[in-house]
């Protein structure tokens, strides 16, 4: 930050120009969403850029990660219509009291009485259907996740198929015939991904989280003596291990400066992004964990107090209907402090927040390795070390968030 207030920030690539510090994180720039990203990313890397621009890939992206973040807005609005209607189901007895004096007859309408009595129990069965049933919630977290798996998978393949095919790159970035085999074997490689994975998504999804899938895909087969396990493709572990032609080293380095200026910082930053505590509070699991633990702690708190206010009036006074409801209060300030808690069971911060450090670690160590790599074809089969990370990483999210429930 420097002394005029303005975040000076470094892009995709390296120092990109300024922002201001209120203006949001910007995601998926390794995929150049951005014209302004393509058109820097085409000035620093003329060379190689027709390998980092993949218009196919991007198109298919941005059309999946604007349906996930539509599922994930209605997954999240069933579970917090779960939670709320079961609170809601749930105060309508202790807060009888309340409504009492709130209407000034100690026996009001019969009428008033049975509608509340019937709100709390349609409150009731309506949560039961959207919380332990999963009517809407399910549907729409499945809808979700199969998206964000599909935008997760698109991210590593652009990645993995820059590593597998580096040396392919360095050859073709001085010759425009190379170039344009690239791109058409790019192409069909790419088409057939669309076809055998995005288009078939659910049977993939299953791989990922269940357990008795066929040709299911764990955490502890990437960290097995068998390496090829994170490859989307197992043939691209060979073809990344091909090596160098003559004269080739110079143009290998420049897929090696693109690799890391774009990927690798891509990550690290959306690592710190995420790990930060401040922001939105749907983005950061650390806000998520400090505010509702506060909320939690306050709200019992308050329950004690009020409750304790009450015993003392009951102690220094006959009972009037005032100390009811003083208790049917603390009663309700302890079913709030439940909510929040069944709240943060249903985000799961601290699972969301030590998946993210871990692969913050992960991310680190690739730095490391890569950057004391002796050169640019060391560096790149380093790379796979972050590829890897960012597979089990993935793994996590789908294993936790398919396990995922809002439920008081």
């Amino acid at each position: 930050m420097d002394k005029s207030g303005v975040e000076v920030t470094a892009g995709p690539w390296g120092a990109s120009g300024v922002k201001r510090a209120s203006e949001t994180f910007r995601f998926n720039d390794e995929l150049l969403l951005a014209q302004e990203d393509r058109d820097l990313a085409a000035r620093s890397f003329p060379d190689v850029f027709f390998a980092l621009d993949h218009p196919a890939l991007r198109a298919d992206f941005v059309r999946l990660d604007r349906e996930a973040r539509r599922a994930k807005a209605r997954s999240r609005a069933f579970g917090l219509a779960a939670i709320g209607l079961a609170l809601a189901s749930l105060l309508t007895f202790p807060l009888e009291p309340v409504v009492r004096i709130f209407l000034g007859d100690a026996a009001p309408d019969p009428g008033v009485l049975r509608a509340l009595a019937f709100a709390g129990a349609a409150s009731g069965v309506l949560a039961i259907v959207f919380g332990n049933l999963g009517l809407g919630f399910g549907a729409s977290k499945r809808d979700w996740l199969y998206r964000r798996l599909s935008c997760e998978r698109l991210r590593q393949w652009h990645a993995q198929y820059q590593l597998a095919t580096a040396t392919d790159i360095a050859a073709a970035s001085g010759d425009p015939e190379r170039r344009k085999a690239y791109e058409q074997e790019r192409a069909i490689a790419y088409e057939r991904f669309r076809r055998s994975f995005l288009g078939q998504v659910s049977s993939e999804f299953s791989k990922y989280t269940q357990r008795n899938a066929a040709g299911r895909i764990s955490g502890r087969a990437l960290t097995a003596s068998d390496m090829r396990a994170f490859w989307i493709d197992p043939s691209w572990a060979d073809l990344a291990r091909r090596k160098l032609q003559e004269g080739e080293g110079q143009a290998l380095e420049k897929v090696r400066s693109a690799y890391t200026s774009i990927r690798l910082q891509g990550q690290v930053q959306y690592t710190n992004h995420v790990l930060s505590d401040s922001g939105r509070f749907w983005s950061h699991p650390a806000r998520q964990i400090r505010l509702l633990t506060a909320a939690s702690y306050t709200l019992v708190a308050l329950a004690f107090l009020v409750n304790f206010g009450a015993t003392l009036l009951a102690i220094a006074r006959p009972p009037t209907p005032v100390d009811m409801a003083l208790v049917s209060v603390a009663m309700a300030l302890a079913l709030l402090a439940v909510g929040a808690r069944a709240l943060q069971e249903g985000l799961h911060p601290q699972q969301e927040l030590n998946r993210m450090e871990n692969y913050a670690i992960a991310v680190a160590h690739a730095q490391q390795e890569i950057q004391s790599a002796k050169g640019p074809r060391e560096a790149l089969l380093a790379a796979q070390l972050l590829e890897r990370a960012s597979t089990e990483e993935m793994l996590d999210f789908l294993i936790t968030n398919d396990r995922a429930r809002f439920v008081l």
